[in-house]
């Protein structure tokens, strides 16, 4: 397993560093040695926090803390890690596929039960051709938390958001 651990505006100390290293190879018997593991530890004025992502050839996982501990955030994470595992290996086993053996858990007495979502609602909409700012504005004026319209431009779908800290984000297609 390769484990890469970056520091935003935050000194990883060694202790730390070694905790991360030993608490993410104990995962690796169900992530599997080819995982590539990325730590990113930043803090800001009053909190600390942890984004780990975790990508394997089957499936891609992310979780991501923020606190006045690091070392909580750390356990925090990998809990929320571990159960992304178990959800996605309890769908392997349903779909009756390879999965890791669920009794070597780390952060679980018992193996918590999932429920497989399912679509509820379905919507169509055209989409309208316009540019980042008005795709802005039809978002504000909608009070949702996502928009899907058409670029005048590239004629490519886009997707404008609204950020956790206020500003907007766009996820363009290719």
């Amino acid at each position: 397993m390769k484990i890469e651990i970056l520091e935003r505006g935050y000194v990883v100390k060694d202790k730390l560093r070694g905790l991360i290293t030993k608490k993410l190879e104990k995962m690796e018997k169900y992530l599997g040695s080819d995982a590539n593991c990325r730590v990113v530890c930043s803090a800001t004025k009053q909190r600390e926090k942890m984004e780990v992502n975790v990508k394997t050839n089957n499936m891609f996982v992310r979780s991501e803390v923020e606190s006045d501990n690091m070392y909580a955030n750390l356990d925090v994470c990998l809990a929320r890690i571990e159960k992304q595992v178990v959800k996605h290996s309890t769908k392997l086993i349903d779909r009756k596929r390879n999965a890791i053996d669920l009794a070597d858990l780390l952060f679980f007495d018992e193996v918590p039960e999932f429920k497989a979502p399912k679509i509820t609602k379905r919507k169509d909409f055209e989409l309208s051709a316009m540019n980042d700012d008005d795709a802005v504005e039809a978002l504000e004026l909608l009070d949702k938390d996502f928009y899907v319209y058409k670029d005048k431009k590239t004629d490519s779908v886009k997707v404008v958001y609204r950020r956790n800290d206020g500003d907007y984000g766009v996820i363009a297609t290719h």
